[in-house]
């Protein structure tokens, strides 16, 4: 039996959908807010800051941090610039060809 070895791109072709479609462009919007979210929980973790904490410096309620480090919060681009500051860090978009 021989095995046929598929590249990333293949599998997520025919599991997903090709590049430009619908489909594949929610699944992977969804999958970039999974990445960021778990972003910013690794980050809170290494500055050593409760969900609480993190709350606190946002002006939100620890739900909402909660909800946002599993991906359960539709972020906007001024709640992600809030949450980096309040990580000391920086967030760094750019655009890229389909």
């Amino acid at each position: 039996m021989k095995i046929k070895t598929v590249s990333h791109e293949e599998v997520l072709t025919r599991f997903v959908g090709k590049q430009g479609t619908i489909e594949r462009a929610e699944f992977e919007n969804e999958l970039n807010a999974e990445i960021l979210a778990h972003q910013f929980k690794e980050l809170r973790k290494k500055k050593q800051l409760t969900q609480s904490e993190l709350a606190e410096k946002l002006g939100m309620e620890k739900g909402q941090i909660s909800k946002i480090e599993n991906g359960k919060f539709n972020l906007t681009l001024s709640t992600i610039n809030k949450i980096a500051l309040a990580l000391d860090t920086r967030i760094n978009f750019d655009f890229q060809p389909i």
